[in-house]
């Protein structure tokens, strides 16, 4: 027998219970070809949007097919934009004008238990596809009779066995493609306004609290004094150290970003810049470029808004390192010089270390090295006068870098030795890893082969896992690796180098997987 519902007490008598998937992708295709014959093949990127807009699910593939075959002059590109907007394809696909997936949605979801009904609704007003025990109990109740996280679980296990819901890894959830304008329909139908908006409401104070714990683990450092998240909002999830806070970035990096721009939309201008502060770790470690410069343009409206100075120094300092990293180096000195001239009125000698740094960096990397080199050693004097340690100890970094492109290859390792002493004593670990690199990469350079070599694969393994762990700073060191085996006369190493940093960077930096991708085709 089949049934939407996962014959729980079956299985208990005995019953062998198998769980039919969607489609593979390619057979999802071959279906939709049979009535969109040759513009299925015409439009391959169409026709994975649609079949992926119906969820790989035959009836939904199946309908959209025979949508093709009664229009013979409708495009796929055209059915896939169709089905990508309003109520998605559980409203646009019919059998005799009749929306059957909705219907059949529709029934499932009248089965369910009120709380399950309320909590799958309220699912589809968020702005993610990625859920967890703790953003739902967040959302689950009301200010006058909260969830306690034990309702949550028993609500979730309803939808789980009614699959309106999907465990996709340990405590993560997703609702299928096919559903989640289902809910969200059912959300702006049956929730009134006030509770829309408590729902987003506790979604946020999730995104916050959670992301406090992230930075506090991951950026202790960074934090902003007296901006501490409120205990009274909702309970963070659990993050047992540096892993699982990374983790939890990544997997929720458009979730976060999803609680920025509800944040914007719905004026809640503190929250909004706030929020993007907190993600810092995600920003640093991840290098999400696109969502790192969208992030910070919205926060520097919102810290604008709210008045905060703090938070508009904040924004135009690290939303400049995203512009810098995309190549807009003209904006991002602008956005920095905007930061200094706060500072300056402000007296923040530490804020104007931050921005006079940030420009010393563009003059680096357009190859003024006089100017870099005056702009760092200025700031070293501001930070080492208040007494910033580890802030001196970056800039120390940064002369170093100055120095590598000027050909002082002796200064710049004198540098980073006392910078990596000063970040250990610190216990900055993430910071000292990236110092450990460049050593390792500028005595390779001043051929101290099998030193340079040492720390390379130091460092290489701390950015793979644990507290520094960085997929960028690895794509780094595989990348210097390959140049130290290559300066050997080993090809063969060289390239194994050069293709392990090539799979990172093809997800993470595409104009540096460009540069490897002719490095290896040179070799």
């Amino acid at each position: 027998m089949t049934s939407r519902h996962a014959l729980t007490g079956l299985r208990a008598d005995g019953a062998y219970v198998h769980r039919l998937e969607g489609l593979p992708s390619r057979s999802a295709v071959e279906l939709l070809a049979v009535g969109g014959g040759q513009r299925v093949c015409r439009e391959p990127g169409a026709a994975q949007e649609v079949v992926r807009l119906c969820g790989y699910i035959p009836l939904a593939v199946g309908l959209a097919s025979a949508q093709l075959a009664v229009r013979p002059h409708r495009s796929v590109s055209a059915l896939a934009e169709s089905l990508s907007q309003g109520r998605g394809a559980i409203g646009t696909l019919r059998v005799d004008g009749e929306a059957v997936i909705q219907k059949a949605m529709d029934l499932s979801y009248h089965l369910l238990p009120a709380a399950a009904a309320l909590l799958y609704r309220r699912m589809g007003l968020l702005p993610t596809d990625r859920y967890d025990p703790f953003m739902l109990t967040a959302i689950a109740g009301d200010q006058h009779a909260p969830d306690d996280g034990h309702t949550t679980d028993a609500t979730v296990q309803t939808l789980l066995e009614a699959h309106l819901l999907e465990e996709v890894g340990p405590a993560t959830y997703r609702l299928h493609d096919l559903l989640l304008p289902h809910a969200r329909r059912l959300g702006e139908e049956q929730e009134d306004p006030g509770r829309r908006r408590g729902t987003l409401r506790g979604f946020v104070d999730w995104c916050l609290a959670t992301a406090a714990d992230a930075e506090r683990i991951l950026s202790p450092s960074h934090r902003l004094p007296g901006h501490d998240v409120p205990g009274t909002t909702a309970a963070p999830t659990p993050l047992a150290g540096p892993a699982e806070a990374l983790a939890w970035l990544d997997t929720h990096r458009h979730t976060i970003m999803g609680a920025i721009r509800t944040c914007a939309r719905a004026g809640w201008h503190t929250s909004c810049w706030r929020l993007t502060d907190l993600a810092w770790p995600l920003f640093l470690r991840l290098r999400p470029t696109d969502l790192w410069i969208e992030a910070h343009r919205l926060g520097l409206d919102a810290a604008r808004a709210s008045g905060s100075r703090p938070g508009e120094g904040r924004m135009l300092t690290s939303g400049a390192i995203g512009l810098r990293n995309a190549g807009r180096y003209a904006e991002a000195g602008d956005w920095y010089r905007q930061a200094l001239a706060m500072a300056l009125s402000d007296g923040d000698v530490r804020q104007q270390s931050q921005a006079i740094s940030g420009l010393g960096h563009l003059c680096l990397l357009t190859h003024r090295l006089d100017e870099a080199r005056e702009h760092f050693e200025h700031v070293l004097r501001l930070r080492e006068s208040i007494g910033y340690r580890r802030g001196a100890a970056l800039t120390r970094r940064r002369l170093a870098e100055t120095a590598v492109e000027a050909g002082d290859l002796a200064t710049a390792a004198d540098y980073l030795r006392q910078a990596q002493d000063a970040l250990r004593s610190l216990g900055e670990t993430y910071e000292e890893a990236r110092v450990q690199a460049e050593l390792g990469h500028v005595l390779v350079s001043g051929g101290d082969h099998e030193s340079g070599v040492r720390g390379l694969r130091e460092a290489l393994g701390r950015f793979r896992s644990g507290e520094a762990a960085s997929e960028h700073w690895e794509g780094r060191c595989l990348r210097w690796l390959g140049l130290a085996a290559e300066s050997r006369g080993d090809r063969t190493e060289a390239a194994d180098h050069y293709a392990a940093a090539l799979a990172l960077f093809q997800r993470i930096d595409p104009l540096e997987a460009e540069r490897l991708a002719d490095r290896l085709r040179a070799l």
